[in-house]
């Protein structure tokens, strides 16, 4: 048990009774006579106290890392500067982890684009044209349902059949529409990223040749990947000029060809009314094939495919989510106000995840934790009983204190088992540093 009692009266007594004695035996006694015993004076009760030693440290601390390796490109602050809580401390290099985030977010516009357009459903001119349709097939069965004695009915379905036919030749000869040339111009944008990104990939390989860590064949693989992603790029513009070009001269010809079968068509049902009823089948086989048409387009994208579209809008926001938390690894960023105490980082050196390399203290709330408080001892001292406090560098300072906290667990110390006191001080003198040696005086209950 450390304990280290005050000089008290109980010291004063013990030293009077030796000069006594000695005073005794320099005076002398009367011959045959004995000297006449002095009882002892009665003891004082005296104040023992716990002496333990600490370290001074602040209440709020922390040591600081990369989240992921990578070249250290930027040190914002130094030893000794004070800085606020969210203040970025240093920087990765961070070109390829921006150009991951650049990447995710044409992903994730490609995948909104796709939703929209199919939330947005069939055009107005398509919806018309499976009208129409409809209304060809409805008309050329009641045509022919009326046989001759309705003739005039049939040649108005064909009439119709003609206009249907050249609706939709209109309809090729339109183009594509500005929102599929956005998606493709959108495809063609992801895959340039995607090609820059294995380009800066391969390029860093490439200039780790030959230096220590570099696995054998890493530049070669980075290599296929930029050519895949080359060959993509091509193929996504490719797309774009096909989409761009409109209907190929065969479907508008197949077009122009069921436009001059429609007019064929109106002609004969002038010239045959009385085939009428053979008319009644191919009508009716049309009917149904429009109608089905046309409850297509009204409804739309199927749920599934919806869900699947937004499933995609998901999974590019995650990654985009992905790609953002990488890049904010790459920072060190102050989790509360504080003073940087501790430095060991250079502009230029490859940084390693999860090393400490700056530590921060809030150096307002220094306090002390002891190191060798034993079994015995913690026995005797409880939360809030008062301290007094000396430091090894500061022989003329002494604080007041109070046990903030005991810890309720032993841990293992270089003397055996200890448990750790918490000691707040009353003051704080300027002139303490985190890391001095104190010395904590506990009056034993």
């Amino acid at each position: 048990m450390n304990t280290r009692p005050f000089y008290s009266l109980r010291y004063r007594v013990i030293l009077l009774v030796l000069l006594g004695i000695l005073l005794a035996g320099c005076t002398g006694t009367p011959l045959g006579k004995a000297p006449t015993p002095t009882p002892p004076p009665k003891e004082e009760e005296t104040e023992t106290v716990i002496s333990v030693s600490g370290k001074v440290l602040p209440a709020t601390w922390a040591d600081l890392s990369f989240g992921l390796s990578g070249r250290v490109a930027e040190i914002r602050v130094s030893e000794g500067q004070t800085v606020e809580a969210g203040e970025v401390l240093a920087r990765l290099d961070t070109a390829e982890l921006e150009a991951a985030v650049a990447q995710a977010e044409a992903g994730l516009a490609v995948a909104q684009a796709e939703l929209k357009r199919l939330e947005a459903g069939a055009r107005e001119q398509e919806i018309r044209a499976a009208e129409a349709a409809l209304r060809v097939a409805q008309e050329g069965a009641k045509s022919a349902e009326l046989g001759v004695a309705v003739a005039e009915n049939a040649v108005k379905s064909a009439q119709a059949a003609v206009e249907s036919a050249q609706a939709s030749l209109n309809l090729l000869k339109a183009g594509p529409r500005p929102d599929e040339v956005a998606l493709a111009q959108q495809e063609i944008e992801m895959a340039k990223a995607e090609r820059y990104a294995a380009q800066n990939t391969r390029d860093t390989l490439g200039g780790l040749k030959g230096k220590p860590g570099y696995q054998p064949g890493s530049y070669e693989t980075a290599e296929g990947q930029v050519m895949a992603a080359e060959a993509r790029v091509t193929m996504a513009e490719i797309k774009k000029r096909l989409l761009e070009a409109g209907a190929r001269p065969e479907e508008i010809a197949v077009s122009a060809a069921r436009v001059r079968e429609a007019q064929a068509a109106l002609a004969s049902a002038q010239a045959q009314a009385a085939v009428a009823q053979q008319q009644v089948a191919i009508h009716s086989a049309q009917v149904e094939q429009a109608q089905a048409q046309y409850d297509l387009i009204k409804a739309g994208a199927r749920p599934e495919d919806l869900e699947l579209a937004r499933a995609h809008v998901a999974q590019a926001e995650a990654a985009l989510q992905q790609a953002k938390a990488a890049l904010n690894r790459a920072l060190i960023v102050a989790p509360f106000k504080g003073t940087v105490c501790e430095m060991n980082l250079r502009l230029g050196e490859q940084a390693v995840p999860g090393m400490p390399v700056i530590s921060l203290g809030d150096l307002t709330t220094l306090r002390v934790e002891t190191t060798d408080l034993d079994e015995i001892d913690a026995a005797h001292i409880k939360e809030g009983q008062a301290v007094q406090v000396t430091f090894d560098a500061l022989p003329d300072v002494r604080l007041p204190g109070k046990v903030e906290r005991l810890a309720l667990k032993a841990g293992a110390g270089g003397g055996g088992v200890v448990y750790k006191a918490i000691i707040s001080l009353d003051t704080i003198d300027p002139r303490l540093r985190w890391g001095m040696t104190a010395f904590v005086d506990i009056p034993k209950e």
